[in-house]
């Protein structure tokens, strides 16, 4: 009997609050977005395994099982997480592009989170559940992908859905829980049509933090209170005061780049604050700056419609809704 298609999709991600400082033990909130990685397995019809990476376009290779396919996410996770048999499958991230361009939604997060669901059903191995045990193991092989970097938000999103709260106690162990957006607050994001070189980023802040400990004690501290503040407006249904924060913790980001000597606010997304600020439209950057991606949010839908009309001329305006399922894993008979 002919074994059945595996088939799973995650979300894309958007970071509302906690940028940076999530890395050291700030509450960080994030939205799980429907721009979503599919995954297809299948038995090989041959003795070799066959994969398809789709991003901006199709990169496909052939290799014998136990052989290494040359894409970092599948040989990680096949390294960790072996396979009985060979495959043929497709990893689909093209949602997470456009233009041939990274959009800062998470994508390799998503991949990871995706494969990892799709592949332990194909191995018949236990399914991923939107518990801290999968989330732990999750984050450590994107952690093993990235050099030991990143917080996991981006893997709290892609895995769980909707809109989580996401912090890392003294252990760096993730704690999740759901929240909700303020009732009546709407969103949209902006892609500045560039990537933003996210580890260069890092590595800037990461050395500030080393060469000036005490500021950047003092800046985390406040990115901490205006990231809990955020979500504690957000548990409260205090729409006013959410959007204030959202300025507030924008504000902490434009001054952070100054700080460490990056454009985390670059002049695509300054460009794009000025007009939110004429419309009195909440602006952030989401994510590490310095391209990617930036989120608005408002109570009035018509100054939201209007400020997306002003932005498209000259940026990317994403109309994106909250996924609340994230990993969805099935078999296709």
């Amino acid at each position: 009997m002919e074994m059945p298609r595996i088939v799973s999709k995650t979300p894309g991600k958007l970071v509302v609050l906690g940028e940076y400082a999530v890395l050291h033990g700030a509450p960080a909130m994030v939205l799980a977005v429907n721009r979503y990685c599919h995954v297809a397995i299948n038995p090989s019809k041959d003795d070799y395994c066959h994969l398809i990476a789709r991003t901006y376009e199709d990169q496909a290779v052939k290799f014998e099982q136990g052989m290494t396919s040359g894409f970092e996410i599948v040989d990680t996770v096949l390294r960790f997480l072996p396979g009985p048999r060979t495959y043929s499958a497709v990893l689909d991230t093209s949602e997470l592009f456009k233009n041939g361009i990274k959009i800062g939604l998470g994508s390799s997060a998503a991949a990871l989170t995706a494969w990892v669901g799709a592949w332990l059903a194909f191995s018949g191995k236990d399914r991923v559940e939107a518990d801290s045990k999968s989330l732990r193991t999750l984050i450590g092989l994107h952690r093993a992908i990235q050099g030991g970097a990143g917080s996991g938000v981006d893997i709290a999103a892609s895995l769980c859905g909707g809109v989580t709260r996401f912090q890392l106690d003294g252990c760096a162990e993730p704690q999740t829980r759901a929240v909700a957006l303020p009732k009546g607050v709407v969103f949209t994001g902006v892609f500045t049509g560039s990537a933003a070189a996210t580890p260069d980023y890092l590595k800037h802040y990461q050395k500030w933090r080393a060469e000036a400990p005490y500021e950047a004690a003092m800046h985390q501290r406040t990115m901490t209170e205006i990231a809990a503040n955020g979500i504690h407006t957000a548990d409260t249904n205090d729409g006013e005061g959410f959007l204030k924060t959202i300025i507030e913790y924008g504000k902490s980001l434009e001054m952070l780049g100054s700080q460490i000597g990056a454009e985390i606010f670059n002049q695509d997304h300054c460009n794009v604050k000025k007009i939110a600020d004429l419309l009195g439209i909440s602006y952030k950057v989401s994510g590490a700056g310095g391209g990617d991606m930036g989120l608005a949010f408002s109570l009035d839908v018509g100054l939201l419609e209007e400020f997306k009309r002003q932005v498209n001329k000259d940026y990317s305006v994403l109309d994106l809704d909250i996924d609340t399922n994230g990993l969805t894993v099935e078999m296709v008979e």
